[in-house]
């Protein structure tokens, strides 16, 4: 892939107009799930999709596009240096991030990365219950850098899928992963509630956890 041509947002909104260049969108509802497309509109195509795809009116989604006429790979920052103020802000106080970004592969299938191994657990289950092709973990897209933006939650743990152009390309199989990874963060979320009275009953007691 090429070299970025913005190491940081402070760079990119020197150089690009927004609203002319790239388009920010957020959708928050208060929910502890953040869903987001670093590189959504014309940058990864689909990715804006599938990510509005996923949370649907339920959880909050961030999508950051690319609606230049041409050139919107110049757009793309990539995932470690992403800080635009609006989505760090969303997930700060975000227990769950997933981001969705695009593989050219033309095999449909996932990627799954990020530092949150009992949600990639869950989301590689509920895709594979969907019928979905999930690889195995590749060395391009690990996404455990702490500062990769999938970590940047209150937990500094989250799940970053790379989406192949051939499962970007199929309206159905699309339709299967929102709802699989929408599956898989609803059990997350009882396990994010359960730990989270477990962890305030010990704080006022004053117990480990």
């Amino acid at each position: 892939m090429a070299e970025d041509t913005y190491n940081s947002f402070k760079e990119l909104k020197n150089t690009e107009v927004i609203n002319e260049d790239y388009r920010i969108s957020v959708f928050d509802v208060g929910s502890p799930i953040t869903i987001i497309a670093p590189h959504g509109g014309k940058i990864e195509p689909k990715t804006s999709c599938i990510a509005t795809g996923i949370a649907r009116d339920q959880f909050n989604y961030y999508c950051f596009e690319g609606i230049k006429l041409s050139n919107n790979r110049c757009l793309h920052i990539t995932s470690h240096n992403f800080d635009e103020p609006q989505a760090l802000k969303l997930l700060a106080r975000s227990q769950t991030v997933v981001t969705i970004h695009a593989c050219t592969e033309d095999k449909a299938l996932v990627y799954p990365g990020g530092r949150d191994k009992k949600l990639i657990e869950a989301i590689v289950k509920e895709l594979k219950t969907g019928g979905i092709l999930v690889a195995n973990r590749n060395l391009k897209y690990q996404g455990v850098n702490p500062n990769n933006i999938c970590n940047r939650g209150a937990t500094g743990r989250g799940a970053q899928l790379e989406i192949s152009r051939g499962m970007r390309d199929d309206i159905y199989k699309v339709q299967v992963l929102c709802g699989a990874i929408n599956t898989a963060r609803v059990s997350t979320l009882v396990i994010i509630f359960v730990h989270y009275v477990v962890r305030s009953f010990c704080e006022t007691i004053k117990l480990p956890q």
